[in-house]
């Protein structure tokens, strides 16, 4: 007999992420000449001077557990990030560092998210975004974006995608996978419609802010 899975579980599907990244690697183990666009991973290695702190933390014997929400330098760097790059101010006690973007939005909407909930996801998205929302026993409500607008979400569709029970709005800019990337004005367009709907909170992915060309300048909605 099989082991049960709880319903929670049941709700999701494999990632499809890993899966065309394992196929990819199969293909490779073969001889194939195959480039893998699966996983999030640069093509360069791990640059020296991240190697060597990495290297001089675990030979200063920086190997124990830290406070749960990051060691007090990385938060002090990351606020201090936000301010030079981003024109934010915020204070260590309102930074929470993670390994990794999954894990935050996962945190977050576990933390928030009851069954009923919806969060709005424009598309073409990444692909755990809903599978997320799923596991949290919220819908995943998809606000269409086209090619003609270069996959960038319009107001209008994302003021049609909100109801009352809309929990979270999930933007990703650059986006995975479309690449596209909103403008200060296009982003102040869609915070004018968060304003009107109180009740609604924004997540904003924005692990690609450094992946632009062409000059573009990149603006997060916060």
């Amino acid at each position: 007999m099989s082991a049960p899975v709880s319903e929670a579980l049941k709700r999701i599907k494999p990632s499809a992420t890993i899966a065309v990244s394992q196929k990819a690697r199969e293909l490779q183990q073969k001889g194939e000449k195959v480039i893998g666009l699966g996983a999030g991973e640069p093509d360069f290695d791990t640059p020296d001077n991240v190697k060597n702190a990495a290297i001089k933390a675990i030979q200063d014997g920086k190997t124990k557990y830290t406070d749960v929400d990051g060691i007090p330098e990385l938060k002090d760097a990351i606020c201090a990030k936000f301010k030079r790059e981003n024109g934010l101010a915020y204070k260590p006690s309102q930074v929470n560092v993670s390994p990794g973007g999954k894990p935050v939005i996962f945190n977050a909407f576990m933390a928030t998210l009851n069954v009923g909930d919806e969060v709005v996801i424009p598309t073409p998205y990444w692909v755990s975004y809903p599978e997320m929302a799923l596991i949290c026993g919220a819908t995943p409500v998809f606000a269409h974006a086209y090619a003609a607008d270069a996959y960038k979400l319009k107001p209008e569709a994302l003021e049609a995608a909100i109801t009352p029970k809309t929990k979270w709005v999930l933007l990703n800019s650059p986006s995975n996978p479309s690449g596209a990337a909103y403008t200060r004005e296009e982003l102040q367009a869609l915070a004018d419609v968060l304003l009107r709907h109180p009740h609604v909170w924004i997540l904003t992915d924005d692990m690609y802010e450094h992946l632009v060309f062409d000059g573009f300048k990149f603006w997060t909605i916060a």
